[in-house]
Order: structure tokens, then sequence, then C-alpha cells
């Protein structure tokens, strides 16, 4: 009797550590991934992003393939960011909105939340047939970056 008592013990262990591991599998979209932010009304899909874009230049500096950067924008707000971290290729998910925006270098702005990292707003415009996407945006202590990627058929790696 006591060994029938331990496997059907054993049993239901099994079975409960097996319903928590999958309740923490659930996907965490939540809210922000579905919608914009409150207070992000006016956002819009700008379909000219849609599509991978490589970094190429950082400040008016050369950006090399082994320092380089991508985004994948899917036209309907979600995408990923692809980037090295000590020589690994990493890549989280994001969202992005588009807005009409009076500041900065352009009439556009796009609001940029990452996945693991802090979120960006930032102006963007295009050349070159809207293949080269320019991001600028100013540093909390006042400096202002521009970021310029080239639009691509897919990540290099």
């Amino acid at each position: 009797m006591n060994r029938r008592l331990l496997h059907v013990l054993g049993c239901v262990g099994v079975a409960l550590v097996s319903m928590i591991s999958l309740t923490g599998c659930v996907d965490d979209d939540g809210i922000w991934w579905d919608n914009p932010p409150y207070g992000w009304d006016d956002s819009f899909q700008d379909r000219r992003l849609t599509g991978y874009w490589k970094l190429v230049q950082a400040n008016s500096d050369e950006v090399y393939d082994n320092e380089t950067n991508y985004f994948y924008f899917n036209g309907n707000g979600s995408g990923y960011y692809y980037y090295l971290d000590n020589g690994y290729e990493e890549r989280e998910r994001l969202r992005y909105y588009c807005q009409d925006s009076n500041i900065g270098a352009s009439n556009y702005q796009i609001n940029i939340q990452y996945e693991y990292s802090s979120p960006l707003t930032t102006s963007y415009w295009f050349t070159h047939g809207n293949n080269t996407l320019w991001m600028q945006w100013q540093t909390g202590g006042g400096r202002v970056q521009t970021y310029v990627y080239d639009r691509v058929n897919g990540v290099d790696w």
C-alpha cells in the first residue's frame, strides 16, 4: 500500500510542477503589445518603414559590420531589433508607432519600445527614394545623435 501511495503522490507532484511550469509560458505581451500606450492616440503606421534596415553611419562615422545593428519593421507596429553584444548576435522584439512632429529635424517622429532596452523617440526622414532612413534625437545630456540606416534584404547573420 505504501508503494502505491508513493506512486500516486509522485504523479500528483509531477502534475503540479507541470501545471506551474506551463502557466509560466503564458505570453505576457499584454496591453502594451496590442495597442499604443496612453497618449499615442494620434499615432499611425508609416509603410515606408516596412522592411529591414542596417545601420551604416552613426554621428557622421562609418559603422562597420562588426559594430552594426538592424531594425525590422513589419508595417503594422511590430518588429525586431538585431544587435551584437560582445560578439553574440542578439534579437529583441519591438513595437513602434509614428506621429506627426513639429520638433526635431523632420515632420515625423517614431516611438520605439524595445522588449529589453529603454524606449526611444526620434525624428526620422528618408532620402534616396525611401531607401535611406535617418533618425535623429537628443540625449538627456543635450547631445544630438544622428544615425543613418540603409534598406537591406535581411540581417547578415
